[in-house]
């Protein structure tokens, strides 16, 4: 397993992030090593960002965030959840935490917009906010999050229940219409943000058979329809 599990690269700049909580900083054209910054040791650092326009570096382990000034090498945050992932704008995250579900935050504010989602489910694995930062969806399943041990491969599941919803930002409501559909796969949104879109996804039927098809989720009517 590799030692190194997390790399991201932005402005010339790559941060990566391994198994003993370290965080590294390299300038990508030299691959010099800038800074490095020491998190809990022996705990994994999950996700690494490159945020403002690169003058910020942020990285999670399973329980929290830091945030360190590039220029300085100074943390200058320490924000008490994991967090998963940033808007394109960089101006709202969100975070889970079992049991409380997922919320919605603002940044840099560093202030809590809503819950996005309210109840005991299973852990994200996947998320994809449309261009406009308008919507969210994410994909959760059984065994997420993982453990140090197991991360990133899952936790070992008897049954691999996967769920994916739909967020409208705007209005902090789960879709209830897309969650319905019961959509396996990952599909993208239209880059006008105003549809999401499936090719050849599996969807599981209320008598828990499966079809594969491509389909069109209207995001202004909440309305499905096949595309060819």
């Amino acid at each position: 397993m590799s030692d190194e599990v997390n790399v991201v690269e932005t402005g010339g700049y790559q941060v990566s992030g391994n198994r003993q909580g370290q965080v590294t900083l390299r300038e990508i054209t030299s691959n010099e090593v800038i800074r490095t910054f020491q998190m809990d040791e022996g705990i994994v650092v999950r996700e690494v960002f490159i945020l403002d326009d690169s003058r910020t570096i942020a990285a999670c382990q399973k329980d929290h965030t830091l945030f360190w000034n590039l220029a300085t090498g100074q943390q200058i945050y320490r924000f008490p959840k994991r967090i998963y992932g940033f808007s394109h704008n960089e101006m709202k995250f969100f975070s889970y935490k079992y049991p409380d579900g997922v919320s919605l935050y603002a940044y840099p504010g560093m202030t809590q917009i809503c819950e996005l989602l309210n109840r005991r489910i299973p852990g994200p694995f996947h998320f994809l906010f449309s261009p406009d930062d308008c919507f969210l969806v994410v994909w959760f399943a059984a065994g997420y999050p993982s453990s140090e041990k197991n991360y990133p491969r899952r936790n070992p599941v008897r049954a691999a229940h996967a769920y994916t919803k739909l967020f409208n930002l705007d209005t902090c409501q789960e879709i209830e219409e897309f969650s319905k559909l019961r959509a396996l796969g990952e599909g993208k949104f239209s880059l006008d943000s105003r549809f999401y879109d499936f090719k050849k996804t599996k969807r599981s039927l209320p008598d828990n058979n499966l079809i594969a098809i491509s389909w069109r989720f209207d995001l202004t009517t909440y309305e499905v329809r096949e595309i060819s």
